[in-house]
């Protein structure tokens, strides 16, 4: 299982190994900086070893040099025996003028006195020494020379030089640095062992989730990931996936619901159509009655192409498809418009259907499917409000936001049907007659118009004593 982007070959890295070259490189990274910072501070260690050696050896030649009364050929032979029974041959001193010309040496074949210059600044006499690096020619060893200016007791002023062949401390070195590259190529080594190791561990909880993920189905939706509870990442990773199962598990179930309610409302009328053709074809008719048939099944074809349009209005609000049209909507006109359209019918059913128009409401909408959302919550109120009765459609602006209420006397809705009045194809009562019943789709309508346009739509009733629909619509639309 790998979350890594393609490498340039197009295969991914596993996110096990990843975890494990991303360690070892940041382990090999703090493990150079700190034998980068041990090999520095052991050389300035070492630099200020020499220096103090060096400074102690030019102020015992300098006393060796006042105190000897002879010549100065006698004081060079004497230096030389003396350094001659070093068991290294790393030491040499120097007498030389103000212009580098050598005056005493304790090395007939001195290389460092032929290369040095004396410095550009002019020191004077019993000044604090200066220390300096050189390196001859052939590059095989480099010196470190400590350098004083100091007046001879015949009165000459000159340079009184030591020097230490840094050979010695350059192998040194050079072991520390093999040590270095011996503890760092461990280090890998280790670091590569421990991070497969713990990466392995640190992803098996990972890998559970992907072998639960893998069996799940659409036959085993009712599975869950399962959960330490330990409260880390890989928790809150099966919490989400957990909740987006369950929704998943909610829309598959409501869809095969929709499904199996859409082939039984789209099967009664085609059963009715095929019957009606049955019984036509059984026997010769008559042009009477076959027109009759035809009329017959005209209804029933009326009926499957308002079911076709409202599926098709509700998938494509499900899509997020912009179904509406934006214009300026006179809400007085539009709620007049449905109120009058559905007055004949109220007369006929013995009910008073009443609106008064308040001051002008208008906001920004689809015209057509502010009407439609009236249409069917008017038709709902005249159809389940046995006369005499009442039909009340109220409007009013506050806050920024319309609202209209469509309020009945009519039988009501029972509690327990409320929560699922919008759910599609959902009916409070199959016992209504055909003629009454819908196919379930109307308030599911209502409320994804009324959500289409920012707003909400409620339901509140009571058996036998009426139903309240408050839809709130914004005066204006959201972008886009």
């Amino acid at each position: 299982m790998s979350f890594d982007p393609p490498n340039r070959s197009g295969r991914r890295v596993p996110i096990g190994w990843t975890l494990t070259l991303w360690g070892t490189a940041v382990t090999l990274a703090i493990s150079l900086l700190l034998c980068g910072a041990l090999y520095v501070g052991v050389s300035i260690s070492l630099r200020d070893q020499v220096d103090a050696f060096l400074v102690g050896e030019v102020y015992e030649f300098l006393g060796a040099t006042h105190h000897h009364t002879g010549s100065e050929v006698q004081l060079e032979g004497d230096i030389r025996q003396e350094l001659g029974s070093r068991l290294r041959n790393d030491l040499g001193f120097r007498i030389l003028d103000l212009h580098g010309k050598l005056i005493i040496t304790s090395d007939a074949n001195d290389m460092v006195a032929a290369h040095w210059r004396p410095p550009r600044h002019d020191p004077q006499p019993g000044s604090r020494p200066f220390f300096e690096t050189i390196v001859p020619p052939d590059g095989t060893v480099a010196y470190r020379l400590c350098t004083l200016r100091e007046r001879l007791p015949d009165g000459r002023d000159c340079f009184a030089q030591a020097s230490y062949s840094l050979e010695w401390t350059a192998a040194s070195l050079g072991e520390f640095r093999r040590i270095c590259a011996v503890v760092l190529a461990l280090a890998v080594l280790l670091a590569l062992a421990a991070g497969r190791f713990l990466a392995w561990r640190s992803l098996v909880p990972l890998r559970q989730l992907a072998a639960t993920a893998q069996g799940i189905g659409a036959a085993k939706l009712n599975q869950r990931m399962p959960v330490a509870g330990v409260g880390d990442e890989f928790d809150r990773l099966a919490v989400t996936l957990n909740e987006m199962l369950a929704k998943i598990e909610r829309y598959v179930r409501q869809l095969k619901q929709f499904t199996a309610d859409a082939s039984h409302e789209l099967r009664t009328p085609l059963s009715a159509l095929r019957g009606a053709a049955e019984v036509a074809l059984s026997r010769p008719r008559s042009s009477d009655e076959l027109r009759q048939v035809l009329e017959e099944q005209l209804s029933h074809y009326e009926r499957l192409q308002r079911i076709a349009e409202d599926l098709l209005l509700l998938a494509r609000l499900d899509a997020g498809e912009n179904v509406l049209i934006r214009e300026r909507v006179d809400l007085n006109q539009a709620v007049s418009d449905v109120v009058d359209l559905f007055r004949p019918l109220a007369e006929d059913r013995r009910l008073q259907l009443e609106f008064d128009p308040v001051a002008p409401v208008t906001i920004e909408g689809d015209n057509g499917r502010i009407k439609q959302l009236l249409s069917n919550l008017v038709d709902n109120a005249v159809k389940f409000t046995p006369g005499p009765g009442r039909v009340v459609v109220g409007l009013i602006r506050h806050d920024g936001v319309a609202e209209m209420t469509i309020a009945d006397t009519g039988i009501g809705i029972n509690g327990d049907h409320l929560p699922r009045v919008f759910d599609r194809f959902y009916r409070v009562d199959d016992s209504r007659s055909s003629k009454d019943r819908g196919a379930g789709l109307g308030l599911s309508i209502c409320r994804s118009i009324a959500e289409a346009h920012g707003g909400r739509i409620a339901i509140e009733s009571r058996p036998l004593h009426g139903t309240t629909v408050r839809v709130t619509l914004p005066v204006r639309l959201a972008p886009g």
